[in-house]
């Protein structure tokens, strides 16, 4: 059992070829999401790191191994480790929290699995 709740918070804008815009806020109570069972397996958290890059940097969160880069991590930071078929070789680990992507496996320390 965890203790994850919270929302989340939807921007969409939409920008006609008028110029005017329309813009919708929405919020999501985690508790009442009901995911499919393929969504679930997915999200299925299986471990947990923390993040140790030895370059003092923040560590590159990608969306593929060696993909492009959709955020970064800085150091301390508690990653949740994802379900994973290996294809992504064993330098990179899926992570699913607090952001969704590929790290480098060997800036991750401290690895807790379920």
């Amino acid at each position: 059992m965890n203790n994850w709740s919270g929302s989340v918070m939807i921007s969409i804008i939409l920008v006609t070829a008028t110029g005017w815009g329309t813009a919708a806020i929405a919020f999501t109570d985690f508790d009442s999401v009901k995911p499919s069972q393929e969504l679930q397996l997915a999200q299925t958290p299986v471990g947990a790191c923390i993040v140790n890059d030895p370059t003092g940097t923040p560590l590159n969160v990608r969306a593929t191994p060696a993909g492009k880069i959709v955020g970064s991590l800085p150091n301390g930071t508690r990653v949740i480790l994802g379900i994973t078929d290996g294809r992504e070789g064993p330098n990179w680990t899926r992570i699913i929290g607090p952001i969704e992507g590929f790290v480098w496996s060997l800036y991750l320390s401290n690895c807790v699995y379920r």
